[in-house]
Order: C-alpha cells, then sequence, then structure tokens
C-alpha cells in the first residue's frame, strides 16, 4: 500500500485495503483469532508494510497462545476477578483500590507498594480512558529488590488486558463508535536524580517497553509526561532510543505548566493536583492512592480476614445498618469496642437486632476520620450511605455524610474513609444489595438469589485502624 496514507486518519477504503492485505499473509488459525481491529492495529505499528506486520502479529499470536494470556483472571462484569489497580468512573467495575484481600496476588501487592501510584481515572474529551501513573513516587530502588523482570512484565500485560476487554469496550458503548486507545498521564513530581539514574530499574523499563510496542502496539492514543524536571532530559535522550518513532510522535513531555492536559481531559474528570477539578474524595487516597506518598492506610491482609461483624442478607431482606454513637474530637481519642448493632430501613433506625448480632450499648467513638472495611461472600455489589444525627434529635433523617455509592466487595474487601461532624451525634452506616439496574454485573439466576450473601464488616476510628496495624499517619492533600 502507498505510503502516502495517512495512518492516523485514513478513508474507509484504505483502511479496509491494508487489513485485506495483511489477512492475505496470514493462516486461517490466525485470521480466525484476529479482529479487523487486530490487524489494522498491526498494520499501523509497520507503517503498513505488511510483510513486517505479518512477522509481529504471528509472533503476537504465538505468544498469547504459549503464556495462555486469554485465560488471565481479568476483573469484567460477569466475574469476581479483583481489579489490577484503582479504578474511578467507570460502570463495568466500581470504583475500586487494591486491598489485600483472600483473591489478592502477593507479587502484585508488593509492586503497589513500591510503584507510585497508578489509577484508571474517568476519559478524555473523545471517551478514551485515562490512565494517570505517579512515576515521580515511585520507590525506584525497591522496584528490582521485590520484583522480577518477568514479574513486572506479567503485571503490565494484566493491566492492559484489562484496559482492552473491560474499559475500551464499555468506553466503546458510551462514544457509540470503536474507543480503541487510551491516553496516558505520567506524573514525574517529586523524582530525583537518583531514580532516574538507577540503571536496575532502568533495565526493567526498556524491557516492559519493547514487550509492550510488540504486543500492544497502536493501544496508546496520546502520553503526556508532566511535572518533569530539567535532569528528565538527560534520562530522555536514553529512554527515547528504545521506542518506536510512531510511539515518539504521541509522546508530550511538560514541566510544571501543563494546562494542555485540559484540552485533552475535561476538568472534572482531571485530578485537582495535575490542574483539574476532581478529587474523588469518596475514595480512600482520593484520586491517584499512592503508598509511597502516604495518601491513604495501606493494610496488611490480617485487616480484612477476621473483620468484627458478620451478618446474613439476600434479595429478600436486601438491608443492614450499623449505628454506634459519637463525640467531639476534642474531648480526645475513644476506642470503639463494641458498637449498638441495629437492622433498619435505608434511613430510619430500628433497635431490633439483626441475626447473628448482639444489641450493646452504644460507645463513644472519635468521629473525625472514620474507616469502614467491608466484603461480601458473592452479590452483584453493595450500595453505601453514611448518615449521622444529631444526639437528641427526634428526626428519623440525618444529615448526610457519605452519599449512595456502589461498590463491589465480592470482588476484593473494600475499605471507605468517612468524615463525620465533629459533634455528638449518632453515625448510622447503610448497606444494602445493589439493585438489577445498578451496577453492569449479570443478574443471579433464581436458585443462586435465594442463597444468602455474607456481609462482614468493621468501623474503626482512624487511630484505631492506624494503631492497629502500625501504620504511619495519612498525608491528605
Amino acid at each position: 500500500m502507498s505510503a502516502s496514507v495517512d495512518v492516523d486518519n485514513p478513508t474507509r477504503a484504505q483502511r479496509a485495503a491494508a487489513i485485506e492485505q495483511l489477512r492475505d499473509k496470514l493462516s486461517d488459525e490466525v485470521n480466525s483469532y484476529c479482529s479487523d481491529l487486530d490487524v489494522w492495529r498491526f498494520s499501523v505499528a509497520r507503517q503498513l508494510d505488511t510483510e513486517k506486520a505479518a512477522v509481529m502479529i504471528n509472533a503476537w499470536y504465538e505468544w498469547r497462545k504459549q503464556a495462555n494470556v486469554d485465560e488471565l483472571a481479568v476483573a469484567q462484569p460477569d466475574n469476581e476477578n479483583p481489579v489490577p489497580c484503582a479504578v474511578r468512573g467507570y460502570g463495568a467495575v466500581a470504583d475500586a483500590n487494591v486491598t489485600a484481600g483472600i483473591g489478592a496476588d502477593d507479587a502484585q501487592l508488593r509492586l503497589t507498594r513500591t510503584l507510585g501510584g497508578g489509577c484508571w481515572h474517568k476519559r478524555d474529551r473523545d471517551g478514551r480512558p485515562v490512565y494517570i501513573e505517579r512515576a515521580g513516587r515511585h520507590i525506584i530502588k525497591d522496584i528490582p529488590k521485590t520484583s522480577s523482570t518477568s514479574g513486572l512484565v506479567e503485571f503490565h500485560v494484566l493491566l492492559q488486558e484489562f484496559l482492552t476487554r473491560t474499559l475500551l469496550p464499555e468506553c466503546s458503548q458510551l462514544a457509540e463508535q470503536t474507543v480503541w486507545q487510551q491516553v496516558v498521564v505520567i506524573d514525574l513530581a517529586g523524582v530525583s536524580l537518583v531514580a532516574l539514574s538507577h540503571i536496575p530499574a532502568l533495565n526493567m523499563l526498556r524491557e516492559m517497553l519493547a514487550r509492550d510496542q510488540m504486543l500492544y502496539p497502536e493501544r496508546m492514543h496520546r502520553t503526556y509526561v508532566v511535572n518533569a524536571p530539567p535532569v528528565f532530559v538527560t534520562a530522555w535522550k536514553m529512554i527515547r532510543s528504545w521506542l518506536d518513532p510512531r510511539v515518539i510522535s504521541k509522546i508530550r513531555i511538560l514541566g510544571k505548566d501543563h494546562a494542555e492536559l485540559l484540552d485533552q481531559i475535561p476538568a472534572h474528570n482531571l485530578p485537582s493536583f495535575l490542574g483539574g477539578s476532581c478529587k474523588c474524595s469518596h475514595m480512600p487516597g482520593g484520586c491517584v492512592p499512592s503508598v509511597p506518598l502516604g495518601n491513604y492506610p495501606d493494610l496488611p491482609r490480617s485487616a480484612y480476614a477476621h473483620l468484627r461483624h458478620q451478618v446474613l442478607i439476600s434479595y429478600t431482606e436486601p438491608r443492614h445498618s450499623f449505628v454506634c454513637e459519637t463525640m467531639p474530637v476534642s474531648n480526645g481519642p475513644t476506642p470503639m469496642s463494641s458498637p449498638l448493632m441495629g437492622y433498619a430501613g435505608w434511613l430510619g433506625i430500628k433497635r431490633d437486632s439483626p441475626r447473628n448480632s448482639a444489641p450493646t450499648s452504644p460507645v463513644p467513638m472519635r468521629t473525625q476520620h472514620v474507616f469502614v472495611r467491608f466484603s461480601t461472600d458473592r452479590g452483584r455489589g453493595m450500595v453505601v450511605e453514611v448518615l449521622w444525627q444529631p444526639l437528641g434529635s427526634d428526626s428519623d433523617d440525618g444529615i448526610l455524610v457519605y452519599p449512595e455509592a456502589l461498590f463491589e466487595p465480592q470482588r476484593a474487601p473494600v475499605l471507605l474513609e468517612l468524615e463525620a461532624p465533629n459533634r455528638a451525634g449518632q453515625l448510622v452506616v447503610n448497606w444494602r444489595v445493589a439493585n438489577f439496574d445498578e451496577g453492569q454485573a449479570p443478574f443471579p439466576r433464581p436458585e443462586e438469589a435465594q442463597i444468602p450473601i455474607q456481609l462482614e464488616y468493621s468501623v474503626d476510628t482512624e487511630d484505631e485502624l492506624l494503631t492497629a496495624f502500625s501504620l504511619p499517619p495519612i498525608k491528605r492533600s
């Protein structure tokens, strides 16, 4: 095909011709496996050179079969697999952070504690998913100690498969056209010269980039490297030598003035630390949780293994409430040992106890920051709402401190952070089973809907939580 074809804006006939020419070079087995989009991506990656593209796509096909890539446990609406990294603003999976649940991979957890924090955070102006990486917060020297190069590549493959199988189909549906690329924002705020020159980590990066270009070509629409310090110039000269010229053409290196991001991503979808207006205050860690930055509690697996309360709910009795008294922070922190349990309607509180729980007297609790940990053994998601009622109030209505939000604790335990008014009152945490029109998880079969759902949870003050698991103070921005 003529090299004069603009691969970024081909005509329908030019694209069809390129796909047909490459398919003529492939076996029936490979052709049946590949979509037209796959064929087009590899064609573009080799500038429509069908011979080179055929070699590339055949190697990709063999790798996927040998590595059993299609069998990876990728989080999708129809399964209960945990998400590979933080997610904000999608429907295929609920907003989530990576937590150390039973299904969490140890290698992935180790990486989470050394990487600066990554999150698929909403969409750009054209409906593409946006991935944000706080690379400047990576603990560079620890990455080679906690993961091998192959382990890092495997983790990256899982991220790419989650993108292609879960996020891109949803984005395509919402945009009413095929969305097949993502936008990447790499934030270098906090990076040091030592980090940029750490050879073992750079070697791992080089291998990951090589695999990415060979195995997931044309999945990136644009990459923005922001808050790049002057010392990055030296590292970039080396890194760009590892990249295909077409990939380099899609990368924008920006300093502290990165207002250009707003041309790509609307302000309400861009985190405030990058110049947008989004804060994702409903999630611990905000828009992009970061263990090295310390903006949310990195709880160990034991923190979710034995939660304090267990109750059974169902699709016919779908609600449960937790009630405890609160006192002003100025009175000092007080431990919460046996809070009042109550089974409630969605807003009103009844004093009769749910099954598997015993009522006790309310216990004062520090309320400035409260954390809720919870998980379920099945189901299609839980909706959480938190209210606060002034002490002595005759009204059944409360002040909304956490509006309704859908979570999927059947995938992995959920950790929520609440901030209640600094006054004496009652905190009411309400759970209910997600309705059939909430989320994208499939409806249970009639026989499955008869099986009770076990909800386990604990509610703690910030001091209690951090002390119990020997964690440092949370750094909130």
